[in-house]
């Protein structure tokens, strides 16, 4: 007998087809609510819209906003086919039962979808559905849960701009592509609002945020739809405008930043930089477009001086479509890194040629696309939600196969390259320890290095996680564009500075790279920290760095990069 504690919590339906009958189901009931109220704080929390769905009674339990946004009978749920068929377009409830039958067979694990779904009014609005499976202990698929957002059920306001928010304008992109549309994005962002917020406070910050916002809507005015992006970045989304009619905007908006906005009598300049996408791909996941906005945003801001950078499904220097290039890469992310792998370049010891250690590279390969270099799409995937997941991803790897080298090469160092999304994941440590235990390796034998946007991160920070590291035994490392900026050097107590190729191969024709070399051996000399070369290609550099105090190198003058069957043959004794 449940207790009336759960009894009450039932809302029995009107309809006879959709009554849960508690007495009958009770364990049913049970598990179906346990698994609900884990998945509350997943799907964003109570006043979301979503569902639970046991696949194989076809019982359903929705949150309590749905129930009311769509005017159903009650949380519980018996026939839920039925009732979607009710509430979703024919063709929508046709599709999700196909996807439901694609879940049983297992040929789908999860999807993102727009539904043209009707409201308590009657009103059939587009809304943009997010489900995946979760399996039992036997690894079938036994429940499908769903997050539903958009078509006027939730708003998403920024409170600084009073814009709908990123959530918005994803869902806002979703529903143009899902009906065949076309859509030009313009992605704005800041280089200097650090230093306003340092100067003049935050609520100073916001209020010039709030002033770019506005004048940005008036050039727009009602031919396209503005959005607060993350940070203090605006997207403006329009059907109706071309390219060139965007860049136009841009321009007169960055002339705007640049002469000075007013805030209570005290006047600022913005730098702008900013990056086109014109989209029109409906099979492209609207999180890959937005990688491709956010890369074009950075190359305007590293590379063009603020000048708007355009991407037009255009791939760089491979003819290809970038989109679909992006959403393919992303897509075998959330699949689980299917596609990619870890090559390994040794590291030689320059006083005795001895392999004391290697480097872990990424690499992608698919028949469609062929292999594509880490260099061709690590840039676009940078600032994406996924690029975490990757991260995660290839330190877990790199330090399971770093497992089986240690059994010939007990002394052997892998590096690893620890990107700035990564090292900011909240749990992080605990993954980074849980792994190292789990696969019973000494920190000893990691190095992670620090790649070139860790130079943006906030000092204080970046200072706790070397410290961190450190204390596990972590090497910690310095990758070759550090050397841009050599207050990290002087500032963090890392144990390894690598010089890129570029500096490397520089130094058989630069008397100025020489001489900085000669320097930064006699300060690693002094101070203990050790010097690595990358892209040593022939004996004449290897000679250089020998004088310059350089303790080991890699490059093709001893290897390229080896998938990991190769690395471990070579290691493993004759």
């Amino acid at each position: 007998m449940l207790s009336l504690r759960w009894q009450s919590a039932i809302k029995l339906c009107c309809d006879p087809v959709d009554i849960f009958y508690v007495m009958d189901n009770s364990i049913q009931f049970f598990r179906i609510s346990r698994l609900y109220e884990s998945f509350v704080p997943a799907a964003g929390g109570a006043g979301r819209y979503f569902f639970l769905l046991d696949i194989a009674s076809d019982v359903a339990r929705w949150s309590p906003e749905a129930v009311s946004a769509f005017a159903l009978p009650g949380e519980f749920v018996k026939n839920n086919t039925l009732m979607m068929r009710k509430i979703l377009s024919p063709e929508d409830a046709s599709a999700f039962e196909k996807d439901l039958e694609a879940v049983r067979r297992r040929s789908v694990e999860k999807k993102e979808t727009v539904w043209k779904m009707k409201n308590g009014t009657g009103e059939t609005l587009p809304c943009t559905v997010k489900y995946f499976t979760v399996r039992d202990y036997a690894g079938m698929p036994a429940y499908l849960a769903a997050a539903i957002t958009g078509g006027g059920v939730e708003q998403h306001t920024d409170p600084t701009t009073s814009l709908p928010d990123q959530l918005s304008f994803l869902d806002h992109l979703r529903r143009i592509l899902h009906d065949g549309g076309k859509a030009v994005i313009l992605l704005i962002g800041t280089s200097d609002f650090v230093e306003i917020n340092s100067l003049y406070g935050y609520t100073f910050g916001n209020r010039v945020l709030a002033a770019l916002a506005e004048n940005l809507k008036r050039l727009g005015g009602e031919r396209g739809k503005l959005f607060r992006g993350e940070g203090t970045m605006l997207f403006f989304c329009t059907e109706e405008m071309s390219v060139d009619e965007v860049c136009r905007i841009y321009r007169e908006q960055k002339n705007y930043a640049a002469k000075m906005i007013s805030v209570d009598d005290t006047r600022v300049s913005v730098h702008l930089s900013a990056g086109v996408v014109a989209a029109d791909k409906v099979d492209v996941d609207v999180h890959s477009i937005l990688a491709c906005a956010r890369y074009a945003r950075n190359r305007s801001e590293t590379e063009e001086d603020g000048a708007p950078v355009v991407l037009e499904n255009d791939y760089p220097d491979r003819n290809k479509a970038a989109l679909e290039l992006v959403n393919a890469i992303r897509g075998d992310v959330e699949a689980g890194c299917r596609n990619f792998t870890l090559h390994y370049q040794p590291t030689i010891r320059v006083e005795d040629g001895k392999l004391i250690g290697c480097e872990a590279f990424l690499r992608w390969e698919c028949e469609k696309y062929g292999n594509i270099s880490p260099a061709d799409f690590l840039l676009w995937l940078e600032d994406d939600r996924s690029f975490a997941v990757l991260g995660n991803w290839i330190l877990e790897h790199a330090i399971r196969e770093g497992r089986q080298l240690l059994k010939y090469e007990p002394d052997l160092m892998i590096n690893v390259n620890l990107a700035q999304r990564t090292l900011e994941q909240p749990k992080f440590h605990q993954m980074l320890l849980g792994t190292l235990k789990q696969n019973e390796m000494n920190g000893r034998n990691l190095c992670l290095e620090l790649t070139d946007r860790c130079r943006n991160m906030d000092p204080k920070f970046l200072l706790n996680e070397v410290m961190f590291f450190k204390s596990c035994g972590i090497h910690v490392a310095l990758d070759g564009s550090c050397l841009l900026d050599l207050r990290l050097v002087r500032n963090l107590p890392v144990d390894i500075l690598k010089m890129g190729r570029d500096f490397t191969q520089n130094l058989k024709v630069s008397e100025k790279d020489r001489a900085l070399l000669a320097a930064l051996g006699m300060y690693s000399g002094k101070t203990g920290l050790r010097l690595y070369a990358e892209g040593v290609e022939d004996a004449n550099t290897l000679e250089l760095i020998r004088d310059g105090g350089v303790y080991a190198y890699q490059g093709y003058y001893v290897s390229q990069p080896v998938p990991f069957e190769a690395f471990l043959a070579s290691v493993k004794p004759a």
